[in-house]
């Protein structure tokens, strides 16, 4: 009776001590904004490959959209771990780190790509736009960003004027009408992006020029999730390694890259300040567009006026 007992008691023990190990980790992530937007799609499944490879060694896991907000209010979410787990892409940004309430995996979500900047254009200045031959030329004509975005602090280092716009979808319809000249966007986002928001009246792309400048993207979380950071930064290691993660790459941004024909544009390469002090091993992740291209136009390396 008594071995009985124990062998119960141990048996208990061993599926307890089972259940814990491998208990559901519940991670937060972002939300697209806007109902039918496709932004941040890849940046969720390649959170989710990254734990799928790591399943076996850290259990189940739960992903979990937070609720809409602004870019301000997830950070302000972020700092102080409103959501535990919760993993927010960010251009990087050594400010961000100077609060010692953040960190982040040192891996490039969008493996550089996000540098390489083509622009919507208000229709009344494209074909003057066109013509830029020079960093110069190109610094007559006035920006749009979003609120909180580091391409802000890029421009405005590279002598650019820049107007700050809040509301997301506002950025398309003011480029349209002619508040601004330029919204530039990623190569791997202008092509969504016009097909989502083409309705709006006048919106129009140009297809003379790309800016390009280093901005690693980077999974933000608080400080307080170690754990956290230690799998999904092993997890995308993992899956770079095997080459599923340059397959949903791939998958994701290949074709709206394709779409803005890279190799007939002049390039202008940009400096960025906020990157000045961080280590360039991420670089070795870093996808190259132009070296497909051989035949690419001849570049413009830019210093800060």
């Amino acid at each position: 009776m008594i071995a009985h007992f124990f062998l119960r008691l141990a048996l208990f023990w061993l599926l307890l001590t089972s259940s814990s190990c491998f208990a559901t980790t519940v991670i937060w992530h972002r939300s697209p904004l806007d109902f039918g937007s496709f932004r941040y799609v890849y940046d969720i499944e390649l959170l989710r490959l990254a734990l799928e490879k790591t399943r076996p060694s850290h259990g189940d896991y739960q992903l979990q959209a937070i609720p809409p907000a602004s870019f301000a209010r997830m950070l302000h979410s972020l700092r102080n771990n409103t959501y535990p787990n919760m993993l927010l892409e960010i251009s990087y940004d050594k400010k961000l780190e100077d609060s010692g309430e953040l960190t982040y995996i040192n891996f490039p979500v969008e493996l550089g790509i996000i540098g390489y900047r083509v622009c919507f254009v208000n229709p009344t200045v494209k074909e003057k736009v066109g013509q830029v031959k020079t960093l110069d030329e190109l610094r007559q004509f006035t920006m749009g960003q979003g609120v909180g975005w580091a391409d802000i602090a890029i421009l405005r280092h590279n002598g650019f004027q820049v107007r700050e716009v809040s509301n997301y979808t506002s950025l398309f319809k003011m480029v349209a009408g002619g508040r601004f000249d330029l919204l530039c966007r990623g190569v791997n986002e202008l092509m969504m992006e016009y097909q989502q928001y083409k309705e709006i009246g006048n919106l129009t792309y140009d297809e003379s020029f790309a800016l390009v400048y280093r901005m690693p993207r980077f999974f933000y979380l608080s400080k307080t999730n170690e754990a956290i950071k230690l799998r999904v930064e092993e997890g995308l290691k993992m899956a770079y390694a095997d080459g599923s993660l340059q397959m949903l790459w791939r998958q994701h941004n290949l074709q709206s890259i394709e779409f803005t024909q890279l190799f007939k544009r002049k390039i202008f390469f940009l400096d960025n300040p906020l990157i000045a002090d961080l280590p360039r091993d991420y670089e070795q992740y870093f996808y190259d567009p132009l070296a497909r291209h051989p035949q690419a136009n001849s570049v413009e390396a830019s210093s800060a006026p």
